[in-house]
């Protein structure tokens, strides 16, 4: 499965990489579900993720390893967990690009193969999990614009 997108955030580059480089600050833009992070040292991460109401309802733990550290332009990681009895293993990046002193380009990419029952339904559940990081995203934009409209 496939995933992608692209925003232009009203925000210093670097206001944007401090929240996209934390987890747990990104975890906390997530209005579509809820997310726990759990830091086990530097570059690996234990979420948790409750997927909104109306999608699957239950929890999804994944191990994220940080693979790519190029700040402020680039963060990568390798997602695994189980769903459903299944297993999902992805890659996954973000990359910022300053386009003015308070406008950043963030593109992000996804790539997640799911197996088990689950894998056999991925072309069904794409739109809805595309639309549900598109809104995700929407939500660390509006975030991270109130909060520097707040600095000056």
């Amino acid at each position: 499965m496939h995933l992608s997108g692209q925003t232009d955030i009203a925000a210093t580059r670097q206001r944007v990489w401090d929240t996209v480089s934390n987890p747990n600050r990104a975890a906390a833009s997530n209005s579509t579900g809820q997310a726990q992070v759990e830091k086990i040292d530097d570059r690996h991460y234990r979420v948790t993720v409750s997927p909104p109401a109306g999608m699957m309802p239950m929890n999804v733990v994944l191990d994220l390893q940080l693979t790519d550290v190029n700040a402020p332009s680039r963060i990568a990681a390798t997602i695994e967990g189980m769903v459903m009895g299944g297993p999902i293993n992805g890659t996954g990046s973000i990359d910022l690009a300053e386009l003015g002193p308070k406008m950043t380009s963030a593109k992000w990419v996804a790539d997640a193969t799911l197996g088990g029952l689950l894998g056999g339904f991925e072309p069904m559940i794409q739109g809805p999990i595309q639309q549900a990081a598109d809104q995700a995203f929407a939500s660390l934009k509006e975030r991270i614009e109130a909060e520097e409209l707040a600095a000056g």
